[in-house]
């Protein structure tokens, strides 16, 4: 079941709408999960859903960060993280083969 969350501690259910207007969050009883929903969207009103337990201020900057309107800059962002870890698995195969070949130069020595 989804309750509409109206009053929260840190007011985040009305600063949100300084964001876009059409923001409103529930929480949602079965998964355990806080997500934001937009009046204004089409189909389904659901935007995303909210990776902390709590509603603060981390609320406000996941929601402003994952809007559609930075997508750009979240692909980009994904492409750097995939680039990271693609660099560094190719390091650590480089050093564990060059720590196969110093073991095995010392074996032959």
């Amino acid at each position: 079941m989804k309750q509409k969350i109206e009053h929260d501690v840190y007011n985040i259910s009305n600063r949100i709408k300084d964001i876009d207007s059409g923001y409103f969050i529930v929480y949602d009883t079965e998964c355990a999960r806080f997500e934001v929903h937009n009046y204004f969207e089409k189909g389904t009103t659901y935007c995303c859903s909210i990776p902390y337990n709590t509603l603060d201020e981390r609320t406000l900057n996941y929601v402003v960060h994952t809007r559609s309107a930075n997508i750009e800059n979240i692909l980009d962002e994904i492409d750097r993280d995939n680039k990271r870890v693609e660099n560094a698995e190719k390091s650590c195969v480089l050093s564990q083969f060059n720590d196969s070949i110093e073991q095995k130069l010392k074996e032959l020595t």
